[in-house]
């Protein structure tokens, strides 16, 4: 018996936010020497400091939404939101985290939270999600198609908003 299955799929649900906030907490620190030696321009040269001010503001919207979604009247859309935000981080652990450590041979910020916690948590909640009825096969694919282009414009969003809100405080610091 899996520890997780002691848990209700809604108790479950709050994985979703948690391994968000502990890949973030992975990836923060590294960010930006890792960007700035790429040989490739596969990802923006970003500060620590943007870069924090970016992930917090996605584990803050990863809580969020989770609350939301499953406190909302219309639950079973706020589970697939939910559900969505793990899609993304499945992708995200394939693409960019091990793509990159593999093609370039080196530490690529996140990938070890990605691997060894976003993945096998995936793996599971998508299993239980169907298994309880959250989750048919076509929402899945639907999930699935629609994660890269979700994950490419949060990450754009929140470091554009990283980027404003440091620029912010510097001028009225």
């Amino acid at each position: 018996m899996n520890l997780l299955d002691g848990l209700s799929f809604i108790q479950l649900l709050w994985g979703v936010p948690v391994l968000l906030a502990i890949h973030n907490l992975e990836e923060a620190p590294f960010m930006e020497k890792w960007s700035k030696e790429l040989p490739l321009p596969i990802h923006p040269i970003v500060s620590t400091r943007q870069f924090v001010t970016a992930v917090t503001l996605l584990t803050i919207a990863g809580f969020a939404a989770t609350y939301f979604g499953i406190t909302t009247a219309n639950q079973p859309i706020g589970i697939s939101i939910v559900l969505g935000i793990q899609m993304v981080m499945l992708v995200n652990a394939i693409a960019p985290h091990l793509v990159t450590a593999l093609r370039f041979r080196k530490y690529s910020p996140g990938v070890v939270t990605a691997l060894i916690l976003n993945v096998p948590f995936s793996i599971y909640l998508f299993q239980r999600a169907m298994r309880e009825g959250y989750l048919s096969w076509p929402l899945f694919w639907i999930l699935l198609v629609i994660a890269p282009f979700a994950m490419i414009f949060l990450a754009s969003a929140s470091l554009q908003a990283g980027k404003l809100i440091i620029t912010k405080k510097r001028l009225f610091s």
